[in-house]
């Protein structure tokens, strides 16, 4: 049990070496797809993008105001959980956060602080609440981002 122990330790270190860096690499653009798959998609890295998205409406359109207009009596999931921590393992449990149901005003108003609240709340769903539950944000990002597109086409060939 002991050398099986030391392999997994000596694998962990060598994974690390191979696959992590100690700091994140920031890209300033986007990359052509080919690079990007290259150089991080197929050797499974992380990087940073800055500037990809800095046309999008939505950057300088999202304030408080505008989302209050926009979708502010909707009422979408929400998620709460006491430390901001979930869906991982917590000691010897797998937390999963609390699901409400709230106006995103409501929200707003615990984001902005005019509310206080007990919990950490956030919008977060695997397949998006942007698309199920805020259609109406839509407008303001783009639907498909062509580099990124490409570069995973790669990957399906």
């Amino acid at each position: 049990m002991e050398s099986v122990k030391k392999r997994l330790a000596e694998f962990s270190v060598e994974a690390h070496d191979l696959y992590l860096n100690r700091s994140v690499p920031y890209l300033e653009e986007p990359p052509d797809p080919l690079h990007f798959y290259r150089d991080w998609i197929g050797p499974n890295k992380p990087c940073i993008i800055r500037n990809a998205f800095s046309h999008w409406p939505a950057l300088s359109r999202w304030t408080p105001d505008y989302l209050r207009e926009k979708v502010g009596s909707k009422f979408i999931s929400v998620a709460v959980t006491p430390n901001g921590y979930a869906d991982a393992v917590n000691g010897d449990r797998f937390v999963m956060p609390e699901e409400r149901r709230m106006s995103f005003s409501s929200v707003l108003d615990i984001i902005e602080g005019k509310v206080q609240k007990q919990g950490v709340f956030y919008v977060q769903k695997q397949c998006s609440n942007l698309l199920d539950e805020l259609p109406e944000l839509t407008d303001d990002v783009e639907p498909h981002v062509s580099w990124m597109s490409n570069a995973l086409v790669v990957l399906l060939l």
